[in-house]
């Protein structure tokens, strides 16, 4: 049972003494691809350098994360265009709106998301989208271009049953973590995989984040790895009353038709 990691940020600093041995021991437990978006331009080359090493496994998203919405600079929508033409780049993001934390104005997180999203249309890559209270302006920037985008996806959805229906509505491929492992907070999102259809529904880590609060033992160092996938993976397919290989198996199925591996 091979399985897709469609969120592994190898770019956090937690990575920079181990990242190679974090990626085999992922690949060791049957977590064989794994996507890593970019949430700052000046991460994309350290990231494509990291994909390069392992070109069949490891692939890439070039973008900016609405925390870091004030980089986008004149010349970054050149710069993310030319470096989308890279073979392990397959998805334009991490793009989109943040309200939980509003590191930034909304104002500059909208122009950002917009300018971004254009540049998925132009060079017809997926969007990798972020959203976190933000629906009311989310959905209706994402509603007036999803018919130029090719299929898209909400990663790690934290969201209201009614958003769910919303973004299915659009196409959209949903992105679930281990925030459903965790039972103060993830019990509404877990309540809602029965309503995802299996062509939809992808899994992902969000590493180093979101570390299953389930996990038994956990690691000393509270972080999160591609490893865990296969628990969340197990707890996804105990909710919704199906056998741990067909959810493997139509993850990964789904994880390569989102990025055309």
């Amino acid at each position: 049972m091979l399985l897709a990691d469609s969120c592994f940020n190898f770019t956090h600093d937690s990575f920079k003494n181990d990242l190679d041995s974090v990626i085999n021991d992922s690949i060791s437990s049957n977590v064989k691809y794994l996507f890593c978006p970019a949430s700052r331009e000046i991460e994309v080359e350290d990231i494509l350098k990291t994909c390069e090493k392992k070109p069949e496994n490891i692939f890439a998203g070039v973008g900016i994360h609405p925390h870091y919405s004030s980089e986008l600079k004149p010349d970054t929508y050149k710069n993310l265009k030319r470096h989308a033409n890279h073979n392990s780049v397959k998805a334009i993001g991490e793009i989109g709106l943040d309200y939980f934390r509003n590191l930034q104005s909304h104002e500059i997180q909208k122009k950002c998301f917009e300018t971004l999203l254009d540049l998925a249309v132009e060079t017809k890559l997926p969007a990798f989208l972020h959203h976190r209270d933000a629906f009311s302006d989310f959905y209706p920037i994402l509603r007036n271009t999803i018919d130029l985008l090719p299929p898209s996806i909400v990663h790690c959805f934290t969201g209201t049953k009614e958003e769910l229906k919303s973004f299915l509505d659009l196409g959209l491929y949903i992105g679930i973590t281990g925030w459903i492992c965790d039972p103060r907070r993830g019990n509404e999102v877990k309540s809602l995989l029965k309503y995802i259809p299996k062509d939809r529904i992808l899994i992902e880590t969000d590493a180093p984040y979101l570390l299953p609060k389930d996990l038994n033992p956990k690691p000393k160092n509270n972080r999160n790895v591609p490893k865990y996938l296969n628990h969340i993976l197990f707890a996804i397919a105990q909710e919704i009353d199906i056998s741990d290989e067909e959810l493997g198996a139509v993850t990964t199925n789904n994880f390569k038709l989102l990025f055309k591996i």
